[in-house]
């Protein structure tokens, strides 16, 4: 993004976020309204493709468009650099992105999706605007509790681009949608119809009916009968056959009969035929990635149930900003600690260099027990931080020196870790950081600088604090919290609050149905600085069951009670949505730095990449309580059940995946 463009956007009404694509008629940015904070997409405009004498012949229609499945346009943004079209913005990207995750949609939300489409396009027809460019590409999705909402974009600008060619054809659509008429320059709403025939086609088939070079294109679609497949249910079929006729008159003669025809079909249609994972799933991967064998290096019985795992290797050093002390040295020669976090009680187990590994006698068992601190109410989260582990349980949140480990592992014959000179080990003690007398949430910055909490205080009222920590422990008198801001918010139904990156945090709040004041029917999101600056706020119109912050900036992992088998991927710079389809019911969720690892309930584990696809599947043990990724190949699981649990240690390069380690 160029310095001039940026510097000519702070002069408009509207803040750039970011750059959300590239189109044939130029950039799509995100940018939120300076004053309301509302997200909107400014679509930038060629001025040779697009005269600004012309453009405003068309673009009286363009604002005349409001209709739920239409991206409106609200306004035209002049700039020294350019104009842009100021849209409503849509943050679950295109259809062709959802297309092209390797996962199959459900046969209800594909019918779904073209009714929506087929919705907009009788709006925009009885206004005798003709799209001209129907494809998924085109097609923007909006987040909903039950799938998605489809919403046309680019209407009006397709027809007019193709109204200022001078190529003689004026087929400035895509090949592989294009009615057989509109290779010869011509178009009308029939020609729309064709396009969602296709789409439709596209959907439910995952292929589209002609293929090939744009001249074998052309020749399909004038020529060449369509071949149903029978994988598309039997009431669709003389749908699809219908709107795909070669000539216009033998089409549906409208959008809306289009669209009555396939409310029909879809509510005859019996799911119930389908298989089990068909008739389930929203999202079903395409690829059958079969399940590896579950061969631990290594299990230890356990004697509680641990509700937390972390690893610390050897390798990696807590360490503050320059010029500050490290609560712990590091020594390459003392191996791997494993945290675990069970009712009120942390443990650390040291485990010798390599242990975590199948380079080593996978029957190892340390001889020495954990050492244990004990905390006066049962833990909730555990935080790794540079001044060691920040606890939070019901009502407060206390600091635990990693030194304490350390000293007890010492006691116990292990070697002793280097300790800062100024902290005596007398005066190694759990410290209370913070303490509250409602419900609440907290989160704490990856550099340890400052704790974010957002506490209820009414039914419509919440209040969220930030304190500004030292990054130096002093053991004489414990860590004291920096100047404390309180920001009093009207929310209520607080649901998390988490830490987006050193400088910015986010609140999670449910939304409730204000006429039963029962029913969550989305969350509630709001963006602060660390001093307490308002960034923006969004909402998100589905409900979640819970938010897991991620090692990429503005980046989240959520999950919704209404798909068990898919995560929400939110990435908030810009806003953007993805649902992650599996073929598990994730209950725990790993991060590691090739993707993330999804366990269920019955033990069955799914390792998806960076963008979300299918890297493998494991048969791991059922009743999972807790799991971990160390080293980047190590993977940690308890288990509990009936009063006996398990530790589990796994080296991942040594099972078949597609992972490069």
């Amino acid at each position: 993004m160029s310095n001039l463009l940026v510097k000519e956007l702070k002069r408009s009404k509207y803040r750039l976020l970011g750059l959300v694509g590239q189109g044939q008629f130029g950039r799509v940015y995100c940018a939120s309204h300076r004053k309301t904070g509302r997200l909107f997409a400014l679509k930038e405009l060629d001025k040779q493709r697009f005269p600004t004498n012309k453009f405003l012949r068309e673009l009286r229609f363009l604002l005349s468009l409001q209709h739920a499945n239409i991206v409106t346009c609200h306004a035209l943004e002049h700039t020294a650099t350019g104009r842009y079209l100021v849209m409503d913005y849509c943050e679950g990207g295109t259809l062709r992105s959802l297309m092209e995750d390797d996962v199959r949609l459900h046969p209800a939300q594909c019918l779904k999706l073209v009714i929506d489409v087929l919705a907009g396009l009788t709006h925009a027809h009885s206004r005798e605007i003709v799209h001209c460019d129907i494809k998924p590409e085109n097609i923007l999705l909006t987040l909903e509790p039950e799938g998605w909402t489809a919403r046309i974009s680019d209407f009006g600008i397709a027809r007019l681009s193709q109204e200022m060619t001078t190529d003689g054809l004026g087929n400035t659509g895509s090949p592989a949608y294009m009615a057989p008429e509109r290779f010869y320059g011509q178009y009308s709403n029939s020609s729309d119809i064709y396009a969602v025939g296709i789409l439709l086609f596209e959907l439910l088939a995952g292929h589209r009916p002609f293929s090939g070079a744009p001249a074998e294109l052309m020749s399909a679609h004038l020529n060449q009968p369509v071949k149903i497949p029978a994988s598309i249910p039997e009431p669709l079929q003389p749908l699809i056959l219908k709107a795909l006729q070669k000539l216009p008159a033998r089409r549906f003669r409208s959008a809306s009969e289009m669209l009555e025809a396939v409310r029909t079909a879809a509510n005859s249609l019996n799911y119930e035929t389908l298989p089990p994972a068909q008739r389930s799933q929203l999202l079903q991967p395409t690829l059958n990635t079969s399940a590896c064998d579950f061969v631990p290096l290594r299990q230890e019985v356990l004697v509680a149930a641990v509700q937390q795992l972390s690893g610390i290797s050897a390798s990696e050093e807590l360490l503050p900003d320059q010029g500050q002390l490290s609560v712990l040295s590091p020594d390459p020669d003392q191996g791997e600690r494993i945290l675990q976090v069970f009712g009120s009680r942390i443990g650390c187990q040291m485990y010798p260099q390599g242990v975590l590994n199948s380079e080593t006698d996978s029957q190892f068992n340390p001889d020495l027990p954990p050492v244990i601190v004990r905390l006066p109410e049962p833990i909730r989260q555990l935080c790794l931080r540079p001044q060691g582990c920040f606890a939070i349980t019901q009502h407060s949140i206390y600091l635990v020196p990693l030194g304490l480990f350390q000293r007890g592992m010492a006691q116990h014959g292990q070697k002793r870790l280097q300790q800062p000179e100024q902290a005596p080990s007398q005066h190694l003690v759990p410290q209370l950081v913070a303490e509250f007398h409602r419900e609440f949430g907290a989160t704490i910055a990856p550099s340890g600088r400052w704790l974010a909490s957002a506490e209820q205080q009414t039914n419509r009222k919440s209040q969220v604090s930030i304190w500004h920590l030292p990054l130096t422990q002093s053991y004489s008198y414990g860590i004291l919290p920096g100047a404390v801001v309180h920001i009093e918010r009207p929310s209520s139904h607080l649901l998390q609050i988490v830490a987006l990156d050193n400088r910015h945090f986010a609140t999670f709040s449910h939304l409730v149905d204000t006429q039963t004041n029962s029913c969550i029917i989305g969350v509630s999101m709001e963006v602060f600085t660390r001093r307490g600056g308002i960034i923006g706020s969004f909402t998100l119109p589905s409900p979640l069951r819970s938010v897991f912050s991620t090692t990429t900036p503005y980046r989240l992992l959520a999950m919704e009670p209404g798909h068990p088998t898919s995560v929400l991927l939110i990435d908030l710079k810009p806003l953007r949505t993805q649902r992650l389809g599996t073929n598990i019911k994730p209950s725990l969720i790993a991060e590691a730095p090739w993707g993330l690892v999804l366990m269920a309930k019955d033990g069955k584990i799914a390792l998806l990449d960076q963008y979300g696809q299918a890297m493998g599947q494991i048969n791991g043990p059922p009743h999972p309580t807790a799991i971990a990724v160390v080293n980047g190949y190590g993977l940690l699981i308890a288990t509990w059940n009936n009063g006996e649990g398990m530790l589990y240690t796994v080296d991942l390069r040594q099972m078949e995946l597609d992972i490069l380690f």
